[in-house]
């Protein structure tokens, strides 16, 4: 029997040879959950156009951006908001207890320390991302600052990514987690549910979180030569129309 590493190169190998009837179609990789680790700096490193989800009030944030930047990433604000059954207040989280001026005021602390963020995802989330309300005042503020939205859909709930498209943000939203299951295995099988996705409909918007076998993933894929898909900055994709919603994730 092939060893694992040998045995996840070749099924990794098989995916990206799949035909497509469409054309190349495109997958944008984000990796959400950024910031708190100094390890975390080698996604950064990858020469796959990762996008880079930073959480804005971790020790490491303002120091991954400019690493990202320096390799040419892209970097999304990964905005910690109020989950379902979660009811303490907490310092750098959009919640239903903030007023207006508090909730508008932890946006903008965030937009400073990310200052070069091209757009905006979630944190959790699963009760704010369905209160109306709060999402008219952060799609106000995203608005005004030319930023996009990436509704990560923890919850079935969400109106999240409808309410930008009332606003006219460029918006979109998750596909597939990547990751739930962090086992090599696990993860190339979802790799291949992002990639069937993508060739039905043309793209595939993929979130993955910083674990060692996430980043073992991501370097084989870098070293793959041969590609049934492009990888592109979540840029290239938050203006497609949106496809019919997955099902919800754990948080």
């Amino acid at each position: 029997m092939l060893p694992l590493m040998l045995r996840s190169a070749a099924v990794l190998l098989s995916l990206l040879l799949v035909p497509t009837v469409l054309g190349q179609p495109r997958i944008a990789i984000v990796i959400d959950d950024l910031g708190h680790h100094v390890d975390h700096h080698a996604f950064t490193e990858l020469e796959l156009p990762v996008t880079l989800a930073i959480m804005p009030f971790t020790r490491q944030a303002e120091a991954l951006a400019a690493a990202a930047n320096n390799h040419a990433h892209e970097v999304v604000i990964h905005m910690p908001m109020q989950r379902e059954q979660h009811d303490v207040q907490e310092q750098g989280v959009l919640d239903r207890f903030d007023s207006k001026a508090q909730f508008i005021a932890t946006l903008a602390a965030a937009f400073s320390r990310l200052p070069n963020a091209k757009g905006l995802n979630n944190h959790q989330g699963s009760q704010m991302t369905a209160a109306a309300e709060q999402m008219n005042w952060l799609m106000a503020e995203l608005r005004q600052r030319g930023l996009y939205f990436l509704d990560s859909r923890t919850t079935a709930a969400t109106i999240a990514e409808q309410t930008a498209q009332q606003w006219s943000i460029p918006t979109n939203r998750r596909h597939v987690f990547l990751d739930n299951e962090p086992t090599l295995e696990a993860i190339e099988a979802q790799w291949q549910r992002a990639v069937l996705i993508a060739q039905n409909q043309g793209y595939a918007i993929v979130i993955g979180h910083p674990y060692e076998v996430t980043l073992e993933f991501l370097q084989q894929l870098q070293a793959a030569s041969v590609q049934a898909v492009e990888l592109v900055y979540l840029s290239a994709l938050v203006s497609v129309n949106s496809s019919p919603a997955p099902s919800a994730s754990t948080e």
